[in-house]
């Protein structure tokens, strides 16, 4: 199934608005907690954006199940379903960049992708400071500010991406990681929202992660392919699926010819 992606678009915005936008720069303390580490925050905005979402995006499409960051956090077996089910998902991020929005830093969006039979059908990536949305359809291109995107150019000097790798396990971390960092400019990927956003716009190059949850990457992968890139496991070249990953760094890039250079350059096979 297909849903509207302009009326998903629009929900995604009423409520980043309603819910997020007023409380940024107006948490009280007892607004913000923590999860896995003093860093890892969420926030009441997230709480009241997802609970909204989530009534929302079962509207439009009841049969589908709903994982959500936080839901998924409280009860990881959610996250699991994705393996072992084939049915309809949405995912969501409703506040990726918590701790941007806690610190006052106008760089968060809303994510949300539709999972088909393990397959991501839809997404969409909403800048929330910008108040603007990229949006993917399977097989039909991907859209910025409602402006069809058109392909990356493929580039093998002055890369530059972004990194969050601090998951990284045995030869990736002892090995690969140093050679990676002697060859590529990066910035620590301090939101995955505006990550995609800028590699589908030509912006940045590349990014790797380590930590992988499907929240944070469905959509953008799919932009990503739409645009004529690609998202795929380094060493394995395993493609990306929505699943959580931990350990093995995942390499998304706007131009598929990127993505190989990268993987020629420093290579590691698992």
């Amino acid at each position: 199934m297909i849903v509207d992606p302009e009326k998903v678009a629009g929900l995604i915005a009423e409520i980043a608005e309603e819910e997020i936008m007023t409380r940024f720069g107006a948490l009280a303390e007892g607004d913000i907690d923590t999860k896995s580490g003093p860093n890892d925050f969420v926030t009441a905005a997230d709480h009241a954006a997802e609970a909204r979402l989530e009534k929302a995006l079962c509207g439009l499409y009841p049969a589908a199940n709903f994982i959500g960051e936080e839901s998924a956090a409280a009860d990881p077996a959610l996250t699991a379903r994705l393996a072992t089910e084939d049915g309809a998902f949405w995912i969501v991020d409703p506040l990726d960049g918590t701790r941007n929005f806690v610190h006052g830093r106008e760089e968060f969006g809303a994510i949300v992708a539709l999972i088909e039979k393990g397959e991501i059908r839809q997404g969409w990536i909403y800048a929330i400071p910008d108040k603007a949305c990229a949006i993917a359809s399977h097989g039909d291109g991907a859209t910025w500010r409602g402006e069809r995107l058109g392909s990356v150019p493929a580039k093998e000097n002055d890369l530059l991406g972004y990194r969050a790798v601090g998951s990284l396990q045995g030869a990736w971390k002892d090995q690969w990681l140093p050679r990676f960092r002697e060859q590529f400019e990066t910035e620590p990927a301090r939101c995955s929202a505006y990550a995609y956003i800028n590699l589908v716009r030509g912006r940045r190059d590349f990014a790797v992660y380590s930590r992988v949850y499907p929240w944070d990457h469905a959509a953008g992968v799919l932009m990503v392919r739409e645009v004529g890139g690609k998202a795929a496991y380094l060493g394995s070249g395993a493609p990306y699926r929505p699943r959580v990953a931990v350990g093995t760094p995942m390499l998304a890039t706007g131009s598929s010819e990127v993505w190989r250079h990268i993987s020629e350059v420093a290579p590691l096979t698992e």
